[in-house]
């Protein structure tokens, strides 16, 4: 057929379609190209205004947050609703009015001196361990929905241990998974030793967990240490989760600072639900002149080694050791790391589904952001974890690659001077900034995800220009230029009244302290929690419009 023959046959466009088809295929397209698509003519930007499909698309992808599957179909919420909720939620962290905010006060009573506290799917997990007088574990639910499922225990150290003699070094509760993971060694001196296990229990009762593999979590790495007489090495060790995931890591502490010896670090993972053993572990040689090391999942297959680097493993395939990925330099040597990931993300992944009755999203892990503090020099790393997912790991291969921070880390992260104390959820950061010259002190919140910065409706102070941290004592800046929103608080919290505070979700919790015993000034004791919900702001004097986008000038992706 000639070329004027196949001019004149009729084309199918796109808004010839029917009606009810518009937004249907639309919907395949990621958020970006959809706002891309009402930019293109009229049409097109009134079929969006008039999908609540769309929008939500946009709205959980300008976020920064994945949908979560809902599996009850007799509480099925209305899209539009579900809409709807989600740019109240982003309006009331920009106004950030933490008066005007809904606030309840949850009354409890515990020490604070030396136990280890977090909150995680809503419930105050804590964790003592002294070798006086004995371990300790609780969970606690904090004002939980009616369509929660809360868990309220407490273990003493006899029903902590699961074998007799046993010696627990580290406690992981997640409510999420109905889980409780218990490291032990079998006595004080099989822990120098270095032989761990890790005991699997369901939170509600004293069984195994249903869903484990077995009851008990088996070591494949090598873990003894080198005999030592003139110093002593005290290990270190973390129990962390991700969804299916589990790991334990030992660090060695150095009691003598002049030794010159290396001993062993080591990091054993395992797939909680489907093996017992897993020859997935990492480990190495360190000294104390050398750096510390901590370690955090940035995804579902991915870990994230910090040391005086960032090393990325593929944890994809537990039967071997992770495969290293790439490794990103940091622009000077740091020490005494501390890294700071979203805690309501703690069952993400293939856990979605249980997580469906409590929340309709989640943050999506690689698009959400970690904090990576540092000692020395004191500075607090901001990065967004998209760069650990924005390469091709099929083309690189068996081999590593190496990124300098000029590659990725002035236009990926926001460094900060030191605050007191940083909180993460999700794509939000909240800092503690000092008011004045006493202890007093605000909150400032920084929200990093797209939307937030293109649409905060005149809202806090919009920071796209690079910004230049000084290094102390080096006389040298660093340039970052990540993009966020800041908003300042106008409450201002004393100290001596607030002795801890929490960020889960949309919830910020502050513990409030009780007067310390007279016998005891270091015996910090809280009587209550207040809990501040984000979720919705009394303040309706600014409306939440529908979207207007330029023609001229759509909406960067970011």
């Amino acid at each position: 057929m000639d070329q004027a023959g196949t001019d004149m046959k009729p084309k199918l466009e796109f808004l010839a379609l029917a009606e009810e088809l518009h937004s249907y295929i639309l919907s395949f397209l990621p958020w970006q190209d959809i706002l891309r698509c009402t930019s293109v003519c009229r049409a097109l930007r009134q079929i969006y205004v008039l999908s609540s499909e769309l929008q939500y698309i946009v709205e959980l992808g300008g976020q920064r947050l994945l949908p979560v599957p809902i599996t009850d179909l007799g509480n099925h919420t209305p899209v539009s609703q579900c809409l709807q909720l989600l740019r109240d939620k982003a309006h009331a962290w920009l106004q950030f009015n933490l008066h005007a905010s809904s606030f309840q006060t949850f009354f409890i009573q515990e020490h604070f001196h030396e136990v280890r506290t977090y909150i995680a799917d809503g419930h105050f997990c804590l964790w003592y361990e002294s070798e006086h007088s004995g371990n300790w574990a609780k969970i606690i639910p904090i004002l939980p929905s009616p369509s929660q499922q809360p868990v309220e225990r407490h273990w003493f150290s006899g029903s902590l241990c699961p074998v007799p003699n046993a010696y627990i070094v580290d406690v992981y509760m997640d409510p999420a998974q109905n889980l409780i993971a218990i490291a032990y060694a079998v006595s004080r001196n099989m822990l120098q030793e270095g032989r761990f296990y890790v005991d699997l229990r369901a939170l509600d009762g004293d069984g195994i967990h249903p869903q484990a593999a077995g009851q008990t979590l088996l070591l494949s790495v090598l873990t003894a240490q080198d005999s030592h007489d003139s110093f002593t090495v005290t290990e270190n060790l973390k129990l962390k989760g991700f969804g299916r995931y589990l790991a334990l890591q030992c660090s060695p502490m150095f009691d003598d600072p002049t030794n010159t010896s290396r001993v062993i670090w080591w990091l054993q993972l395992w797939d909680w639900q489907h093996s017992t053993t897993s020859n997935c572990n990492l480990s190495d040689a360190m000294s104390h002149f050398e750096f510390s090391i901590d370690f955090c999942f940035v995804g579902n297959n991915r870990l994230l080694m910090l040391s005086d680097n960032f090393k990325l493993y593929s944890i994809e395939d537990m039967s071997r050791k992770p495969q290293l990925l790439a490794c990103y330099l940091l622009p000077f040597p740091v020490e005494h790391k501390k890294c700071s990931l979203p805690i309501d993300d703690i069952a993400h992944g293939s856990q979605l589904h249980m997580r469906a009755q409590q929340t309709m999203w989640t943050s999506d892990p690689g698009h959400r952001v970690l904090c990576y503090a540092t000692l020395l020099p004191r500075l607090v790393f901001v990065i967004s974890t998209s760069i650990f997912f924005d390469f091709d790991s099929e083309r690189v291969g068996e081999k590593a690659v190496t990124i300098p921070w000029q590659n990725w880390g002035p236009t990926n992260t926001r460094v900060f001077p030191d605050s007191w104390k940083v909180y993460v959820s999700g794509n939000r950061v909240l800092q503690i900034f000092p008011v004045g010259i006493g202890s007093r002190y605000r909150l400032h919140m920084m929200d990093f995800s797209p939307l937030a910065v293109e649409r905060r409706q005149g809202l806090g102070r919009v920071v796209r220009e690079p910004s230049e941290t000084e290094i102390r004592d080096s006389g040298k800046t660093l340039t970052t230029s990540l993009p966020y929103v800041e908003v300042v608080s106008d409450r201002v919290f004393d100290p001596m009244e607030s002795i801890e505070m929490w960020v889960d979700g949309d919830r910020i919790y502050v513990a409030k302290m009780m007067d310390p015993a007279d016998d005891d000034p270091e015996d910090l004791r809280m009587d209550r929690l207040e809990v501040i919900e984000m979720s919705t702001c009394r303040d309706r004097s600014i409306g939440i419009p529908e979207p207007v986008f330029d023609q001229a000038t759509p909406i960067e992706s970011s």
